[in-house]
């Protein structure tokens, strides 16, 4: 008995050895990494000094700090942002929420106060949040606005953080989204504990984001989502044409089945906004990549919810004569197949004759841009390599068992290999809407 509960207590005492181990190899490295070191691979240096060196450990409370980033410096409040990117205990690389005493445009972008600093701690990459951006600005760029971001590298308190996304925040304001009257932002999100939250008619969870208003407001503006939906799903089939902008929903439509991001299936970070002057609902911003451009291990992600799809196969071989229904994989992992219109208010416009046909225009007629797009992709890779792999040398993430596992993360070592997976993968994809949208 002595000689197990030995045996027990030294394998625990090893395994808490090692763990030390890890955790003073990471804060060494995060020590030893200098500003002038990063300075010398080409991106803006954001220095953070939180007082008393506080640390930054919770996302619903900020804490006071100084910043330095080129020209511009001042007083700050700092918090943590984010879900699954803050809740994960399996990586420490942090996103942040910055919030300047006063507005500021931060690398060239429209002067603001608050602005996100995107850890990209999910995607090996670290390029799939910044190309979706570049789709949504060059691409398919017909939703009112869209976030931007550069990359810069992070110091916290004299502590080398890594390399981040500064990327504006989806607020309503004058130089991000506006209205002309009244109007509000709403959201898809499954997270539990949103405020102004409402449920709508097939189980989608809502909530108003914005703006800060009366009750009395946000119980108005629920009750248009529904009714809107309502409308979407009538008897009458074109019904949505007065009230749903076509050109943003199309695009919007496109970058998230290119990009067949799985929390852009009416799960989690939709964005739209509803402006009364033109008594219009659109679609976007256009938000969170981690998981998209194949970074998952997602099998299939057929109807959910128990949800049965509106269109049977007859409807979808008559708009896609190449398209085999029992074929179609709906895997987010895939560069093949449908995802996003499958269920829910997609679904339910792939059977309007008039927006599939405006899909398929659209895609057509951005095609070359997008096939120029992986030309720049290819050229920010080689941009980002010394930053990444530094950034890499302290958070390990390239060939680690971190979520999310896209197929065969083990065999690749090295920051090219995740770049080279990501540009395989969106040209596969490109070549199989092709089948579908250029018959």
């Amino acid at each position: 008995m002595f000689i197990r509960r030995y045996s027990v207590f030294f394998s625990l005492f090893l395994l808490l050895l090692s763990l030390g181990a890890v955790f003073a190899f990471l804060t060494s490295a995060k020590r030893s990494v200098t500003v002038e070191q990063c300075e010398k691979l080409g991106f803006p240096v954001l220095l953070i000094e939180t007082d008393n060196n506080s640390p930054i450990k919770r996302k619903d409370k900020y804490v006071k700090a100084s910043y330095s980033f080129g020209e511009f410096s001042g007083r700050c409040k700092i918090r943590g942002h984010g879900n699954s990117t803050w809740k994960t205990p399996l990586t420490q690389k942090k996103p942040y929420l910055l919030k300047l005493d006063e507005p500021r445009p931060l690398a060239g972008f429209p002067s603001s106060q608050k602005w996100i600093l995107m850890a990209n701690a999910l995607d090996r990459s670290m390029l799939r949040n910044y190309y979706a951006e570049h789709l949504a600005h060059t691409v398919w760029d017909r939703m009112p606005w869209t976030p931007s971001s550069e990359f810069i590298t992070l110091f916290v308190n004299g502590k080398y953080l890594g390399l981040y996304g500064l990327t504006e925040k989806i607020d309503i304001t004058e130089n991000r989204i506006s209205f002309a009257g009244e109007g509000f932002l709403a959201e898809i999100d499954s997270h539990d504990g949103r405020p102004h939250s409402f449920r709508g008619i097939d189980g989608l969870d809502f909530h108003i984001r914005q703006p800060e208003s009366s009750e009395e407001n946000y119980v108005r503006w629920a009750e248009k989502i529904l009714e809107l939906e309502h409308i979407l799903y009538s008897d009458d089939s074109i019904g949505h044409r007065r009230h749903f902008d076509e050109a943003s929903f199309v695009d919007w439509y496109l970058l998230a089945e290119f990009s067949k991001n799985y929390d852009a299936k009416f799960y989690n970070s939709v964005f739209m906004t509803y402006d009364y002057g033109r008594e219009k609902l659109f679609m976007g911003p256009a938000w969170d990549h981690d998981i998209a451009f194949g970074n998952t291990a997602k099998g299939s992600t057929g109807c959910a919810g128990g949800y049965t799809s509106l269109l049977s196969d007859s409807v979808w071989i008559s708009h896609f004569h190449s398209f085999d229904p029992e074929e179609n994989s709906t895997a987010a992992k895939d560069a093949e197949g449908f995802l996003i219109n499958q269920d829910y208010w997609y679904n339910k416009l792939f059977g309007d004759d008039q927006f599939v046909r405006a899909v398929k225009e659209r895609y057509w007629e951005t095609r070359p841009a997008l096939e120029e797009s992986l030309v720049w992709l290819k050229a920010q890779a080689d941009r980002l390599t010394e930053a990444a792999e530094l950034n890499d040398s302290v958070w390990h993430i390239i060939g680690s068992s971190v979520w999310p596992r896209a197929p065969g993360y083990r065999t690749r070592k090295t920051y090219q290999s995740e770049t080279d997976y990501l540009i395989q993968w969106c040209e596969n994809r490109m070549h199989w809407l092709d089948t579908v949208f250029l018959e």
